[in-house]
């Protein structure tokens, strides 16, 4: 199954590790380094289609994951979010907000994250 994937992380290694992993598997990604660029991203969807997936690192250099999540999530209620940091409190921070019962499920891995966990956390059909 094809997948349509929003990817933003601001490493340039770690974005292009994971970028080449993904379209290994025939992914679809938009990768981007920025919120700024993943809200041009998404403002470009136009609401008719939305990403099956959307990858943000917490900490980024012009805003955080956190935010970027809790201003969309509603506006695309069906697609999976995964926030990912390699520094233990923000990923305390992440597992406090996906606890948000008026917002869609999203998971919080501690980076690096093993590529498959990604694969099969893409692949897993969204609860309804």
């Amino acid at each position: 199954m094809t997948a349509d994937i929003l990817l933003i992380e601001d490493d340039d290694d770690i974005r292009a590790e994971i970028l080449e992993y993904l379209l290994r598997r025939c992914y679809r990604v938009t990768a981007c380094a920025t919120v700024e660029e993943a809200s041009e991203a998404l403002e470009n969807v136009g609401g008719a289609l939305a990403p099956d997936t959307i990858v943000a690192d917490i900490r980024l250099p012009d805003g955080d994951g956190v935010s970027f999540y809790l201003a969309n999530a509603r506006r695309f209620p069906r697609t999976k979010w995964i926030l990912m940091s390699g520094n233990p409190d923000l990923v305390r921070l992440g597992n406090r907000v996906r606890n948000l019962t008026h917002l869609p499920a999203c998971a919080v891995i501690d980076k690096p994250m093993a590529l498959r966990l990604l694969d099969r956390f893409i692949q897993t059909p969204q609860a309804a």
